[in-house]
């Protein structure tokens, strides 16, 4: 049997399908591999249950060339930043969630709903700036920090608690990541 590269298409005989089923059996063995190594360190050293202290940020922005006011706009009598809010409130494993923006309108709103708000400059020129600041202003010291775009008002809570479980193998696995 010939074996398939992982990262490239397969043969032009060989069908899609085949390439898409070996990447997920590839993906799936790397994910065993390391949540085998996360549990038996875990045993072996006697960690027990590891918890790590999440956060997750929502960066809502006013001001966008192509639909101003975005994060206000109504879904179903609610605005957009709520309905994402209230998703990630859903998840089990974020400690704290607060939207982070540079609006007072935005601000004012997610407030109103019950939602932590840390005010950002106007300079931050992406969510990912927006994060970084509003993490830099709190006072906890969070392990793992979640990017829910604020923008994503049917987020499943299980995709931001399987990114956290994620995260927390590969802190425990001593992988080092870098975005």
């Amino acid at each position: 049997m010939k074996q398939m590269p992982i990262c490239t298409p397969a043969e032009s005989g060989s069908s899609s399908k085949a390439w898409i089923v070996h990447s997920l059996v590839a993906g799936v063995a790397i994910a065993a591999a390391v949540g085998a190594h996360f549990v038996f360190a875990n045993r072996l050293l006697g960690l027990g249950k590891f918890r790590s202290r999440v956060v997750g940020i929502i960066p809502a922005r006013y001001a966008s060339s192509r639909f101003e006011g975005k994060p206000l706009a109504q879904i179903l009598g609610k605005p957009m930043i709520q309905r994402t809010w209230e998703r990630a409130k859903l998840a089990t494993t974020l400690d704290h969630i607060v939207v982070a923006t540079d609006d007072e309108r935005i601000a004012e709103c997610c407030r109103g709903f019950g939602a932590d708000v840390i005010m950002t400059s106007e300079s931050c020129r992406n969510g990912t700036e927006r994060c970084n600041e509003a993490l830099q202003k709190l006072e906890k010291k969070y392990d793992i920090v979640v990017n829910i775009q604020g923008d994503e008002p049917l987020i499943e809570p299980e995709i931001i608690d399987g990114v956290v479980k994620a995260l927390q193998v590969v802190i425990f696995s001593g992988i080092m990541m870098v975005s």
